[in-house]
């Protein structure tokens, strides 16, 4: 099987791998960059004495800063890379990202301080003011001070964390409650810090950016009293649609009460949400007329047989005696007995297929986008097997899903019995989209004897017929309807405030003080509403341009088809005429 990714991926390698180069520039040469230039710039002979007092304090500081760090790297990387190695998603972009991940010691703040003393050593020269070159020592020492503190006591710190984990009286325990719920459910994620190690003057920070479709960001803090005892700290999720979300590592800082720096930690802050898709009613109206003597399997038969339309064969033993015309009987001279095109309820076995294809390329990079799509193909599936098995049907559910290692995609069958609801549902909480099984290859156990039902929204060509002769019923969610008008470009989305565009370049998105307000969130959300945005726009150029051929393509194959039509409160399937593709 091909392996699919799951939980948090990298950041790409034309983001990570020029991060690693700056944070190594700014924290360990940036300064001797700019010794450089003012030596080279300026006149520097009133202060050439004091360069052996610039060589100790390079000697003293400088180097146990930049030999602690590149400890606590080593140590901390090596970590999480066999974090990742376990579970077979390590490669060079993961490395990368580990190495940028653990080298983000200094925060903005701590940036601006390295640098605002570096330029105010530059305007000391310059103006030869000795009042600013004392304020940019002070701000120097003040800065590698506080960072040889943190790198050193984050040593020891993070081992002992790390030795904790996994133990039940100490470490960090991470729970979604419940860890099982419906679609739009209330689920709250939990944190719970049992006597982790805080140093005084220092705060434990764990951060956290949820799949996309939940609309949550992790965010919490405690102090030194966590190591005292227990600490909890809860959060709402935002959203919770269907599917299977692997959350975490967590991202865990820890941050100096001057917010100058942050040593992340290897995180082992894992947890699992499963949404399971609710079970919504489905209408049938207008069922199709088909050119098959059966009647398609979504159409309820009349228990009793009509008058209406009947075609006339001679009596065999065992057939009733009370559909004999005695009229044409005595005409003929040989009993015949009304044969009612209307069939009586009868126990049938349906193979129910749940279509999740989409070929590789462009389409399949932009299914994050169509993933509302899934869920309705998913609930009408759903609600079809419900409405068959009340019937008395035998319905098997087939499905290409998500293994339970979370990691392949693989076929499954569920036989559909009453009171198994849960059962479906499960299933159906693990479908996403996929490009390695098409609908001829979950139908390969269809037999002559069983019927299919195919729910399908197909972006690219119709879905492959089965097997000559047997009967189809296929039920079609237009991709077209469902993505519905253009979006909002992501630009006004991003820009949109109270006020109007324009307010946003006087306004703050968030209340005052708020970490979502910094320019580095701000342009990570707009990243992610420009994807969503991106994606939407090119699957509704294909839905656009194969806008009723899909449907076309199955009428013409003589089967039933039906049409999905979304409402509130339930689903609705209206059916197209077999041969014509019109309305029936």
């Amino acid at each position: 099987m091909k392996r699919v990714a799951v939980g948090a991926p990298p950041r790409p390698i034309w983001l990570t791998l020029p991060g690693v180069f700056l944070q190594l520039f700014g924290m360990f040469l940036l300064p001797f960059v700019v010794g450089l230039a003012a030596a080279v710039f300026f006149d520097v002979a009133e202060v050439a004495e004091t360069f052996p007092a610039l060589m100790s304090f390079t000697a003293l500081i400088l180097l146990p800063v930049s030999l602690a760090q590149v400890v606590g790297l080593g140590v901390k990387s090596f970590r999480e890379m066999a974090f990742h190695w376990k579970r077979k998603t390590l490669g060079p972009s993961r490395v990368l990202d580990v190495l940028y991940t653990h080298l983000q010691v200094i925060t903005g703040r701590g940036w601006s301080l390295l640098f605002m003393s570096l330029m105010l050593v530059l305007a000391s020269l310059s103006w030869r003011w000795a009042s600013l070159g004392l304020m940019a020592t002070i701000g120097l020492f003040l800065f590698y001070m506080v960072v040889g503190w943190t790198v050193f006591t984050s040593t020891f710190f993070v081992r002992t964390f790390e030795s904790g984990i996994g133990r039940a009286q100490s470490g960090i325990e991470r729970q979604i409650q419940p860890a099982v719920c419906l679609a739009g459910a209330q689920a709250e994620e939990v944190f719970l810090f049992r006597r982790t190690p805080v140093p005084w003057g220092y705060s434990l920070l764990v951060e956290e950016t949820l799949p996309a479709r939940l609309k949550t960001e992790s965010r919490y803090q405690v102090g030194p009293a966590a190591r005292g005892g227990e600490l909890e700290r809860r959060g709402r999720l935002r959203a919770t649609p269907r599917g299977v979300y692997l959350l975490g590592p967590a991202q865990l800082w820890y941050s100096d009460a001057l917010g100058i720096t942050r040593i992340s930690v290897a995180s082992l802050a894992t947890a699992e949400l499963k949404v399971l898709p609710r079970i919504r009613p489905v209408e049938v109206i207008e069922p199709p007329r088909t050119n098959r003597m059966s009647p398609d399997v979504l159409t309820r038969p009349h228990r009793f047989a009509t008058d209406d339309h009947f075609r006339f064969s001679e009596y065999a033993p065992g057939d009733d005696t009370r559909r004999i015309h005695w009229r044409l009987s005595m005409k003929t001279g040989a009993l015949q007995v009304r044969r009612p095109e209307t069939r009586e309820v009868h126990k049938r076995d349906i193979l129910l297929v749940i279509d999740s294809y989409i070929p590789k390329g462009h389409v399949l990079d932009a299914a994050h986008g169509a993933d509302d799509i899934l869920d309705a193909v998913v609930e009408a599936a759903l609600g079809i097997t419900r409405a068959l098995v009340e019937d008395g049907n035998r319905v098997i559910l087939v499905a290409a899903a998500l293994a339970p290692d979370n990691r392949t995609m693989e076929i499954e069958q569920l036989q559909a019995k009453k009171g198994g609801a849960t059962r479906w549902q499960d299933l159906g909480a693990r479908i996403r989209w996929q490009s390695e099984h098409d609908v001829s290859e979950l139908m390969e156990s269809l037999g002559e004897n069983v019927h299919a039902v195919v729910v399908t929204a197909r972006f690219t060509a119709s879905p492959p017929s089965p097997k000559e002769g047997l009967s189809t019923t296929w039920v079609f969610l237009d991709p077209a309807e469902a993505l519905g008008k253009p979006d909002k470009h992501w630009l006004l989305d991003v820009l949109d405030r109270p006020g109007g565009p324009l307010m946003a370049i006087f306004t703050r998105p968030h209340p005052v003080g708020s970490e979502e307000n910094t320019i580095a969130r701000r342009l990570k959300s707009g990243w992610a509403k420009y994807r969503l945005w991106r994606a939407r726009k090119v699957l509704r150029a294909i839905a656009s341009r194969r806008s009723g051929a899909t449907q076309r393509e199955l009428a013409s194959r003589g089967d039933a088809v039906y049409r999905i039509e979304r409402t509130a409160t339930h689903l609705r399937l209206r059916g197209l005429a077999g041969g014509t593709g019109g309305l029936g």
